[in-house]
């Protein structure tokens, strides 16, 4: 059984070292998201929609899926 990821809109509020990003969810809330490996977008910068999301097996927390 393959168990999809929960995913959230957001915007990126602040820039982190090593690539993370402090994003700023719809729903209010704020999240420390890194960049998914191989990202074809590019690095988001501050102010840019973006999409966050975090399977539900993952340990690692949350990672930038794609820019909006």
């Amino acid at each position: 059984m393959v168990l999809a990821a929960i995913a959230f809109d957001g915007e990126v509020m602040k820039l982190l070292p090593l690539g993370g990003r402090k994003v700023r969810l719809d729903n209010g809330h704020v999240v420390t998201a890194l960049p998914s490996k191989g990202s074809p977008d590019g690095a988001p910068v501050m102010g840019d929609r973006v999409v966050v999301e975090i399977a539900f097996n993952s340990l690692k927390g949350w990672r930038l899926s794609r820019r909006s």
